[in-house]
């Protein structure tokens, strides 16, 4: 299906917006605080990426592996294995790098170490201008030249919060990138019917790419292929072939770069993505599900972007610590690592079970309960930069209502909602898990700002011809002469204007 959209944008200008980008991300870069090694969950991938360096094998990390006899940790799949890989050859380059992740691993997480790792940073800072570059480009393919820069301008304006995922070894950075070029080569291959095999296949390529990023990348990629079925029974018959072949060569690529790691974790007795990780993940997010009502409500308020300062104002002082990442023994969050982790553990008969006997014994048990839970925690998860995210997200759902005839605008928008509910239903949500709601909040933005200049334009330009013809309707009477004059001066003001 050939889809209508304005031209795009020409070669120079993309140059011109790519530099720009650049130069403004390279001096937010530089002035960025340099966070320690152990920060959040950089351990994870670091202890991976070290003993695949210094080991060769590809394990589950020192924080869920011991060694074996022959000291080293056996072979795992807790993790995805693109981005550990990536580190791994980032500090066979950098041997800073290198000796701060050793550091790391040496003392649990909990020594003085070094901060060093400007490859992965800088790398990631790069990926950062493309992401910001694709956001332009495919708001200006879409909507015009002006909704692109005002989109761009939107999205700038969350580079501060992005930088802060550059500055940390973590999946965040990759995954949008590669999340994105899969949208790109979605939108080329709806625009290009003749080559919407080849673009299709590149697009589930970078979902594959994505996917061995982070696992949720595959529900993404099944949500994208579910769409195309549903638009493959709506569409008409003449265009069904072109499609279902756009769709098996998508689908065929997202395989053949799946293929490689399934086949390694089969040979360890799994043939699936990872193991043991969902479970641990989920059951943080099923502690949730325990709220009373009045608790639920007043998970509204205390997850808004001002912390929990409205929530104390209403409930009192504490009312939200429940809600909060603190550890203490009565946060949801805790209980979920602590008892109900170990209560789960203990009957589902080991971590291989895990997320099975939680789908069955939890979640499938209580639907309604799990799912009203994960409304607060969708809402939680979509304020990106705050209240950047809370006045864009109302934009956002009703330019995908208003134009959900569009297919273009499910290629944008669609994704990074079911992402938003995805990971609200299954895990502790948090705006960093959805970064790609920036791709649809900024072009929903971009697209009402540009169509907001052009009703003042219209109406400014609209003003001088009123004017002229409110003049020339009261000089009737008063002969040719002064409406002659009236006129001129009337179109004089217009051309000046």
């Amino acid at each position: 299906m050939r889809v209508h959209r304005p031209p795009g944008p020409t070669a120079r200008r993309a140059l011109g917006v790519l530099a720009a980008i650049g130069a403004i991300v390279g001096l937010l870069f530089a002035r960025m605080p340099v966070p320690p090694l152990s920060l959040y969950d950089q351990p994870f991938y670091l202890g991976i990426a070290q003993d695949l360096v210094h080991t060769g094998r590809f394990t589950d990390g020192f924080m869920f592996a011991s060694p074996g006899d022959d000291g080293r940790r056996p072979p795992g799949m807790r993790f995805a294995p693109l981005y550990p890989a990536l580190l791994a050859a980032a500090a066979r380059l950098e041997p800073g790098f290198d000796r701060d992740s050793a550091c790391v691993v040496t003392t649990d997480g909990h020594g003085p170490c070094g901060t060093e790792a400007t490859l992965p940073r800088t790398a990631q800072a790069l990926a950062l201008v493309a992401i910001l570059w694709l956001v332009w480009w495919i708001a200006a393919s879409v909507a015009g030249g002006g909704a692109g820069m005002a989109a761009l301008g939107l999205a700038l304006c969350t580079a501060p919060v992005l930088l802060r995922s550059v500055m940390v070894t973590m999946t965040e950075i990759a995954v949008l990138l590669a999340d994105l070029l899969a949208i790109a080569c979605a939108l080329r291959a709806l625009w290009s019917p003749e080559r919407s095999t080849r673009w299709a296949a590149t697009c589930g390529a970078m979902l594959g790419i994505a996917t061995l990023l982070r696992p949720s990348g595959l529900e993404l990629a099944l949500a994208i292929v579910a769409g195309g079925l549903g638009w493959l029974v709506a569409c008409r018959p003449g265009r069904r072939r072109r499609l279902a072949q756009a769709l098996g060569a998508g689908g065929l690529a997202l395989v053949l770069v799946l293929s490689p790691w399934l086949l390694r974790n089969a040979r360890l007795g799994h043939a699936g993505l990872t193991e043991g990780y969902a479970g641990h993940t989920l059951v943080q997010r099923i502690s949730f599900d325990s709220m009373t009502p009045h608790e639920y409500a007043m998970s509204f308020v205390c997850w808004l972007p001002d912390g929990s300062g409205l929530g104390a104002a209403i409930g009192g002082r504490g009312a939200c610590d429940r809600f909060g990442w603190e550890e203490h023994a009565d946060s949801f969050y805790a209980i979920g690592l602590g008892r109900l982790l170990a209560r789960t553990l203990a009957e589902a008969g080991g971590p291989q079970h895990h997320l099975r006997w939680l789908l069955r014994h939890e979640i499938a048990a209580h639907p309604l309960r799990h799912a009203l839970v994960t409304l607060p925690l969708a809402l939680r998860g979509a304020w990106i930069d705050h209240w950047w995210g809370v006045m864009l997200l109302p934009v956002c759902l009703v330019w995908a209502v208003r134009r959900r005839r569009d297919p273009q605008v499910w290629l944008i928008a669609g994704p990074a909602l079911f992402m938003l509910l995805f990971n609200a239903a299954v895990a502790v949500n948090q705006p960093r898990y959805n970064l790609l709601l920036v791709l649809p909040m900024a072009v929903a933005g971009g697209d009402a700002v540009d169509a907001l200049a052009r009703r003042l334009r219209a109406a400014r330009a609209a003003g001088p011809r009123r004017q002229a013809e409110a003049c020339i309707g009261s000089c009737i009477g008063s002969g040719p002469a002064g409406c002659s004059r009236c006129a001129a001066i009337s179109r004089e003001r217009a051309t000046a204007t």
